[in-house]
């Protein structure tokens, strides 16, 4: 199964999070989200991307190195936000008080060419909840691509007004696993179908496109997601030839919902992020899906949960309209995202930079006496 690391502990500085006093109205604080390590300023801009082969469209953000800007990058658009926060329990506006640290259409950096590290979302979600995770690698000189992937979104809003609401794409009616080989379907089907088309449609961007105009470096390719999005990154990177390395933030294989697990061979690098409950199981624990030999990594973080590595419980602590905000449970949220931006900056800066991997490559025995 090539190399496991099981972490029993993870332990960061915690790192206060910046709220500013109440405004004059009463409204909500300011909230900035955690600023990045990297060297680089982060800029931000959307695309639409649309292949009429398939008659699909894909709306596309991307977080890259840039040089100084002068407007910060909203959060996530209002209507968006409005659909978040119905979910999830937040005030309908709460966006709007979410500091970015991104600059919207800055210039991209004059260095180069910058690795592509692709992003993809669970379901039910959208891209723009995994910001922090996205400026921290864009920071350290990646250039990121998050796709919306509708109806696996919670939706998606186009340019142009119009919107796509998520929505069951397996038998609601039918039992666990009859659901979950409908859902490995569609993750091979269409979820990978749609990596392969933005993978051919940045190569022509990065050679046609004046703003890109080489900074991409298509050689060096790696691809993170969460929950149907580490599916998704697990199943491309199998599949995809320039796609290189390749991390999964607790998905699991299909129909593995109900334990019937199928080991997914990748040989390529593999960084697998899980929570407890997920590796509580040691007849499927590191079963899943393994990477080349000597070069897969399984890391549970203890006391997560699903949503830990994405910004939902950063936003759940500080909006929440049903609970006060929790320096305790902000600061916790904080440690699991500082933790997993860590670790995919180290893994991406391995086998697309050739740089070293500290945390991830400690080898530590300890023996009782």
């Amino acid at each position: 199964m090539g190399k496991s690391v099981f972490w029993a502990a993870l332990i960061l500085l915690l790192i206060p999070i910046a709220v500013s006093p109440l405004d004059a109205q009463g409204g909500s604080a300011i909230f900035h989200l955690p600023a990045p390590g990297g060297c680089h300023p982060v800029g931000s801009r959307m695309v639409v991307l649309r292949d009429p082969f398939r008659k699909r469209d894909l709306v596309v953000t991307f977080w890259y190195p840039s040089r100084r800007g002068t407007v910060r990058a909203p959060y996530m658009d209002s209507r968006t936000a409005s659909v978040l926060a119905a979910e999830w329990k937040l005030p309908p506006n709460f966006a709007g008080y979410v500091l970015t640290n991104g600059n919207l259409g800055a210039a991209i950096e004059k260095g180069g060419p910058f690795p592509l590290v692709l992003l993809e979302h669970g379901s039910g979600v959208v891209p723009g909840i995994y910001t922090v995770l996205a400026e921290g690698l864009a920071s350290h000189g990646f250039v990121v691509a998050a796709t919306n992937h509708p109806p696996d979104s919670l939706i998606a809003v186009f340019p142009d007004g119009h919107e796509v609401r998520a929505k069951p794409y397996w038998p609601v009616s039918a039992d666990r696993r009859t659901q979950g080989v409908a859902i490995g379907r569609f993750a091979e089907d269409v979820l990978v179908a749609d990596v392969r088309f933005v993978l051919n449609e940045v190569q022509k961007m990065n050679s046609r496109e004046e703003f890109w105009h080489g900074r991409i470096d298509l050689s060096k390719i790696g691809i993170v997601g969460h929950s149907m999005g580490g599916t998704t990154a697990a199943l491309a990177t199998k599949e995809e030839a320039r796609i290189l390395a390749g991390v999964n933030l607790d998905g699991s294989t299909f129909p593995g919902m109900n334990g019937d697990v199928r080991p997914v061979e990748l040989h390529k690098p593999l960084l697998f992020v899980a929570t407890e409950e997920h590796t509580s199981d040691p007849g499927t624990r590191g079963r899943e899906y393994s990477g080349s030999d000597s070069n897969t990594y399984y890391v549970v973080v203890p006391g997560s949960d699903h949503m830990s590595f994405t910004d939902a419980r950063l936003l759940q602590s500080r909006f929440s309209v049903e609970s006060q905000p929790n320096g305790s449970s902000s600061q916790r949220a904080l440690l699991a995202v500082e933790v997993t931006r860590s670790l995919v900056e180290e893994f991406f800066d391995k086998y697309l930079k050739g740089n070293s991997a500290p945390s991830l490559d400690l080898a530590v025995r300890v023996e009782k006496k």
